[in-house]
């Protein structure tokens, strides 16, 4: 049997927002297929740390050389060390089926998805539920300085508004929550080897696609109307050529299903009632003059 291929999984945040405990939950439900990346570094290995393993050590000549070779999906030096994530490595990883989890940060994630590997990559920014909690996350670990909390406070606050760069944003309120938005996520995305129509947002859309054609009959006739009467003749619009139901219920559905990852329970994905009001909300926001819509804020 061949392995269907995996994917790039971009997991960061900011520090202290649950990242390790996230991956660790994660780690534990083997039909994921997860692995992490190995990284290679020029520092000089710790003790116990086995190459290719732990990372792969090498030369600072050799990884220069790499580098000249764009060789690596991501790379900084910190400290005086470089630190990258190579591209072979994690090609074989992928074509053998697994999932690869990337631990890097966010100015690495900006890299990788800077690079021409979009149908591989899938970026999930975690989101604390607030500030206060994420410095009461980071005191909480008793291990720094409020010198250091503080810089890791500034860092976070830059580092957020990057978060619209991802694919999706999920809020680690809890652990059990977040990591069921994240199975969600990659069942949907079709990263797993089920079947991606058993993803909590197909039967979102089952609701909200029953909800249009059962309320906003109306509206969509009408939305029907005025496009047809603003495109050329030659170029005129109908039942076969555009599916307005489902275009209208993958608009809504896309915009729920992303509200709730952000903020909010996994489940209220499948409650009717709650759908049924967020449909209310949303179809305010609709151009019912254009097939172009603007993301629904």
């Amino acid at each position: 049997m061949v392995n269907k291929p995996g994917r790039i999984i971009i997991l960061s945040g900011p520090s202290g927002v649950g990242k390790g405990s996230v991956n660790n939950e994660l780690f534990k439900d083997e039909s994921l297929n997860l692995t992490y990346s190995v990284s290679m570094t020029t520092r000089k290995p710790r003790q116990g740390e086995v190459d290719g393993v732990n990372y792969f050590f090498v030369s600072r000549e050799y990884f220069e050389e790499q580098i000249s070779k764009n060789a690596f999906i991501e790379y900084a030096e910190f400290i005086g060390n470089y630190y990258g994530t190579p591209k072979n490595y994690v090609q074989k990883q992928i074509d053998l089926g697994k999932n690869v989890i990337l631990e890097v940060e966010v100015k690495g994630a900006m890299q990788v998805l800077a690079q021409d590997l979009k149908n591989e990559i899938l970026s999930i920014f975690l989101m604390p539920p607030s500030l206060e909690e994420l410095k009461a996350r980071i005191k909480k670990r008793g291990t720094e300085s409020t010198e250091i909390i503080k810089q890791r406070l500034d860092k976070a606050l830059l580092e957020i508004p990057l978060k619209n760069h991802y694919r999706y944003v999920i809020e680690n309120d809890n652990l059990i929550n977040a990591v069921e938005k994240i199975k969600d996520v990659l069942q949907k995305e079709g990263a797993l080897n089920k079947n991606s129509k058993q993803s909590r947002y197909w039967k979102l859309f089952e609701i909200v696609n029953a909800d249009i054609i059962e309320n906003y009959q109306f509206f969509l006739e009408n939305w029907k109307i005025n496009v047809q009467a603003q495109v050329k003749e030659n170029h005129r619009i109908n039942n076969k050529d555009f599916d307005f139901i489902f275009h209208l219920a993958q608009l809504l559905s896309d915009r729920i299903y992303e509200d709730v990852m952000g903020h909010g329970y996994i489940n209220s994905i499948v409650d009717k009632d709650f759908v049924k009001k967020k449909i209310e909300k949303l179809m305010l926001e609709v151009n019912f003059f254009s097939l172009e819509q603007t993301r629904l804020d």
